[in-house]
């Protein structure tokens, strides 16, 4: 759970802009107030685009027999990428290209073989990572300080557009960025026997190579 509460993040967007803090988000308090509070959203939703320690998790999705993979609510899930491998019914291909289709409010994302253009999987167990949407309060303190630094820093020029002020908040965004991205890798705990999937493909250099050979297996006799 983070230090900062939503109300004084945004009231430090307001003072480094120059203007008066606010006693609450969920009164009447000015169309200022509602420009800090979209900023701060958007940029929280891009630092866990990113992927955070607290935001991905692997689901398994099991299948009695054919059918299709529904994942969680689109409110809830930035993105979902499918772990295991599904071979292909294309003669040149051994595995599918397997995509997420369905964004949308509120809708249901599901999985979708592109190779054979089919949202239908064979009956077994399927391996997901998925990176969720989380609330602010439920984030680590050292991310909401880099947010809230990139949201300062937006929400000045945009209003101010003060130079001095700009370069001044910038340097702290680099200060904050660096202890928050330290604190998130230290509690991912990666190591050379316990690797996640997105730091294997991160220093797995032939992996694309790899998945490709048996996607495409003529190319590469």
């Amino acid at each position: 759970m983070g230090a900062y509460s939503k109300l004084q993040a945004v009231n430090e967007m307001l003072l480094f802009s120059g203007e008066t803090p606010v006693n609450s988000l969920t009164a009447s308090t000015g169309v200022d107030t509602s420009i800090a509070v979209d900023i701060l959203d958007q940029k929280t939703l891009d630092a866990q685009a990113r992927g955070l320690a607290n935001n991905i998790t692997i689901r398994d999705y099991t299948l009695e027999a054919t059918g299709k993979i529904n994942l969680q609510n689109s409110s809830t899930l930035i993105s979902a990428n499918l772990i295991t491998l599904v071979e292909s019914g294309h003669k040149d291909i051994q595995y599918a290209r397997v995509v997420t289709k369905n964004w949308g409010t509120n809708s249901i994302p599901y999985f979708f073989n592109l190779t054979d253009n089919t949202d239908q999987f064979a009956a077994g167990t399927y391996t997901a990572e998925l990176m969720l949407k989380i609330d602010w309060q439920d984030m680590d303190t050292p991310v909401q300080k880099e947010i809230i630094m990139q949201a300062c820093r937006q929400y000045q020029m945009l209003t101010q557009g003060d130079g001095a002020v700009d370069n001044y908040i910038a340097q702290l965004e680099l200060y904050y960025g660096a202890k928050a991205r330290g604190s998130d890798v230290k509690s991912k705990a990666y190591n050379l026997f316990n690797m996640h999937s997105i730091a294997h493909k991160a220093t797995n250099r032939n992996i694309r190579y790899d998945r490709n050979k048996h996607r495409f297996p003529n190319l590469y006799k």
